[in-house]
């Protein structure tokens, strides 16, 4: 390590030191079986819009729709191909792409996309957050016993910001909304809530509008 040291500074380089550094895994589930591979599960239509096969609505169904569209795919898998395919023009239509308002996701990341500009934070990091930034959305994923009001509240939103909550089923959905009591900021419909179109163990998500 000195010696690699020395090397740097005697060849006159810039360097960066970071004393923290955080790095997020994710795993995806695919029931005990090999790795989902995504050439094999969905028709290139997904990530070539050209092609019309599937469209990105069908990743989602409504939570007590009988007769949807099924894909034989891990739920988790879908919610990434939905959320980076179709959260510019279905979950946060309302933000502007690459301006000051961007899309906060806390505990989480996932991509958006290429016309969103997004910010992955951690709850119990908030309060170190620049309180001038008004965010355009807000992306919850799984944070039960991570994130509290207090700490919601640190947080500044614009008028119409848009809110997308993802749990693993519809009581935790519900159970979620009731504990950051999200209803006294934010409106929500139930046509506005959806499921991933997944065989099994389908993820739940709601979205919702600042006011």
């Amino acid at each position: 390590k000195q010696w690699y040291q020395r090397r740097v500074r005697d060849s006159g380089l810039t360097t960066c030191r970071f004393n923290i550094f955080q790095v997020q895994l994710r795993h995806l589930k695919s029931g005990g079986e090999c790795h989902t591979l995504p050439e094999k599960v969905l028709p290139l239509s997904v990530y070539n819009p050209t092609n019309n096969s599937i469209s990105v609505s069908k990743l989602i169904t409504l939570p007590d729709k009988t007769e949807s569209f099924v894909l034989p795919v891990p739920s988790h898998y879908l919610l990434e191909c939905f959320l980076y395919h179709g959260s510019a023009e279905m979950l946060f239509s309302t933000v502007e792409p690459h301006h000051h308002h961007p899309v906060l996701q806390l505990d989480c990341f996932f991509s958006l996309g290429p016309n969103l500009a997004t910010i992955s934070a951690l709850s119990q990091n908030i309060s170190l957050m620049d309180n001038e930034i008004e965010f355009g959305g807000l992306l919850l994923y799984f944070s039960a016993q991570r994130l509290n009001t207090l700490q919601l509240k640190n947080l500044n939103f614009v008028k119409g910001a848009k809110l997308c909550v993802i749990a693993r089923d519809r009581e935790e959905l519900r159970e979620e909304i009731l504990r950051l009591d999200l209803e006294e900021n934010w409106r929500f419909r139930f046509r506005d809530e959806f499921r991933t179109s997944s065989k099994d163990n389908p993820i739940y998500f709601l979205t919702g509008t600042h006011v």
